[in-house]
């Protein structure tokens, strides 16, 4: 039987949150609301499921191909909101009617709902990582249990991980999310019971969620620095759980908005947010969000995920308060709420799919790599949510394992035998998956190489330190051509990103005296104000070197801005990319465009010298030593041949 979808209801009692539906067999991500047992069944609000499709689609695309939806991200976005107000309107309605919180409840239908999906990933991930090797399985051991104590967020934001890193993201990366959301399904019922009684007006009530939601969006915006990786913002509970708090005050709005107005003021504000146009109008702007808002722009973190949470609250609004309209046909058809229904599953398995195909067949094309991610993905959820997540829903804990047990028992040979062999064929591989992970990953340790190496030297700039540049107004830089390496190092600066960082036990020793400002995640957008900094500070040398270009696309206008900030008497040059990652070709087609339009600027072809190297880590784009010494080689050329 199909598993029934998210439902919602109008409720006659005003300051009620709407009314969720019964759950024979609930929906099968972790935001679709737990229900009391006989609750009666209003319709279906199957159109919900659907957007969780549309919101796990754009993830998935994100993360294989990020070129193709580079705001893609924002699904994790739209899912919170849903989380919000799905988990909101199910706490108030358990509350009418049980006359209580109902929070053991509620946390036991939340264990079940999460944690037989999660524990079958964990020990699957772990058997695979043993059998790909140690190059996708760094800090394993870490992952598993901040997983298993829901603080991965935590953890990836003082690892220092940057979820904007696209070249050696941790196996299990993926789980923050989960981690902010059952932070917040511990915590939310709690504070929801302290709301309902403390504040009895239910328009004040949503006022001060609303006014939650803006502060943790506020320090979001407040706290994000140009120039700097984000994540520790993107991680954070506190400065990403503005999309919960959105969902959860749009959730205790439905029964204002759907109830007779007292004034005239109501009633305006009423026909305003039921207008049919508002859930077009928000749709589009989820949409606009996913195809404009890239990860690497100021915009994306001082209002624009904010902006994307709140037309998604104002998008749930219109589809629960309108029986009808096009954005609710869209999202209510089948294949749309097929994919919803198992979009937990989907996001669980997509991401370590793909991270344990690049480590298994480093050399395999994206294209086919990400055809493979979806159908492997699409099965595993599939059988997850069949043979593992729907009968505990069913049945609880206890009752689905005695109905395994009578299955196992009543077929023990042959079939009964081979699935328990099977098992524990697959808890031995995972125990030794876990047990050879290294406490770092084959990328992160030449990058922690490169960052000794540049402390070692004092060539980092990024700390002030570094050695006294040359003085920035000159009217024209001196040649380089017939230089040493010595005298190339001290005129030159190099901003890059994790690829530099790899690089530099290789430019410091090739260019001794060089700069370097690099960081893990960095993209060219964030190189203008970098360049700016290092100008005002008197550390822009004569000759800038900008490689940036392994984490995402580039654009013209930034290029430019780049000539702008470094200001006359410097000259600049751009190092092409390397990697099998969808968006570099149109990178170094874009730096070969500009450099032909700008003839004093010079062109590094990494791409090209890069088939020198045979040291490249796993994923083949991060250099080892003699990697390093092609790249600093690389640059040291074209500096000399500069006109």
């Amino acid at each position: 039987m199909t598993p029934p979808t998210a439902t919602l209801q109008r409720s006659p009692e005003a300051g009620s949150a709407p009314r969720p539906a019964a759950e024979a067999a609930p929906t099968v991500d972790p935001h679709t609301s737990p229900q009391p047992a006989g609750t009666p069944h209003p319709p279906r609000v199957r159109a919900i499921d659907g957007l969780r499709g549309v919101a796990v689609t754009a993830v998935v695309l994100y993360h294989l191909f990020p070129t193709l939806v580079p705001g893609g991200y924002l699904g994790v976005d739209v899912f919170f909101v849903i989380s919000g107000f799905v988990i909101t309107a199910s706490l108030v309605h358990q509350r009418r009617v049980e006359g209580g919180p109902g929070l053991v409840r509620f946390w036991v239908r939340r264990a079940q709902r999460l944690l037989p999906a999660l524990l079958t990933l964990l020990v699957t991930v772990a058997a695979a990582a043993a059998l790909v090797g140690p190059v996708v399985s760094g800090r394993l051991r870490e992952q598993v249990l901040s997983a298993l104590t829901f603080t991965s967020n935590w953890f990836q934001a003082s690892a220092e991980f940057s979820y904007f890193d696209h070249t050696d993201p941790p196996l299990l990366q993926h789980l923050w999310s989960l981690a902010v959301e059952e932070q917040f399904y511990l915590a939310w019922p709690l504070v929801l019971a302290l709301l309902l009684v403390a504040v009895r007006r239910p328009r004040t009530r949503v006022l001060v969620v609303l006014g939650a939601a803006a502060a943790s969006a506020g320090a979001m915006a407040w706290l994000h620095t140009p120039g700097q990786d984000p994540s520790r913002l993107y991680f954070g509970t506190d400065t990403h759980g503005f999309g919960l708090l959105l969902g959860a005050a749009a959730a205790l709005a439905v029964p204002l908005l759907t109830g007779a107005p007292r004034t005239a003021r109501v009633a305006a504000v009423q026909r305003a947010l039921t207008h049919p146009v508002v859930p077009v109008a928000a749709a589009l702007g989820v949409l606009l969000g996913m195809a404009r808002l890239r990860d690497g722009l100021d915009l994306t973190y001082r209002g624009g995920i904010a902006a994307v949470a709140l037309a998604t609250a104002l998008l749930l609004v219109g589809l629960v308060v309108r029986r009808g309209g096009p954005v609710r046909a869209v999202l209510a058809t089948r294949p749309v709420v097929w994919l919803g229904e198992r979009s937990y599953g989907i996001y669980l398995w997509h991401w370590p799919v793909l991270v344990l195909l690049r480590g298994a067949f480093p050399d395999s094309s994206g294209m086919l790599r990400g055809a493979l991610t979806v159908y492997l993905t699409l099965a595993a959820a599939s059988l997850s949510w069949r043979y593992v997540e729907r009968p505990i829903l069913r049945h609880g804990f206890r009752g689905a394992g005695r109905r395994a047990w009578r299955v196992v028992r009543a077929d023990l040979l042959p079939r009964g035998a081979v699935l328990l062999v099977g098992l524990a064929a697959l808890g031995l591989l995972a125990g030794q998956g876990l047990r050879q992970a290294p406490d770092r990953g084959q990328v992160e340790s030449l990058v922690a190489a490169g960052q000794d190496a540049l402390a070692a030297s004092g060539a980092a700039l990024d700390d002030g330190s570094g050695a006294a540049p040359e003085e920035p107004d000159q009217p024209a830089p001196p040649a380089l051509e017939g230089a040493t390496p010595a005298e190339i190092g001290a005129q030159t600066v190099v901003i890059g990103d994790s690829v530099t960082l790899a690089a530099a036990p290789g430019l410091v020793a090739e260019l001794p005296g060089v700069g370097v400002d690099a960081a893990v995640g960095r993209q060219l957008a964030e190189a203008p104000a970098i360049v700016t900094a290092l100008r005002e500070s008197g550390r822009l040398r004569p000759y800038l070197v900008v490689a940036l270009g392994t984490n995402g696309d580039i654009s013209s206008r930034d290029l430019s801005a780049i000539v702008a900030a470094m200001g006359e008497g410097h000259r600049l040059v751009l190092v092409t990319a390397h990697g099998d990652r969808s968006w570099m070709p149109e990178v170094n087609r874009k730096l070969q465009a500009f450099v032909t339009a700008h003839p004093w600027v010079g062109l590094a072809r990494w791409d090209q010298a890069a088939a020198q190297v045979t040291d490249f880590a796993s994923d083949g784009i991060h250099p080892g030593e003699q990697g390093g010494g092609v790249f600093a080689r690389t640059v040291a050329e074209t500096l000399r041949t500069l006109p």
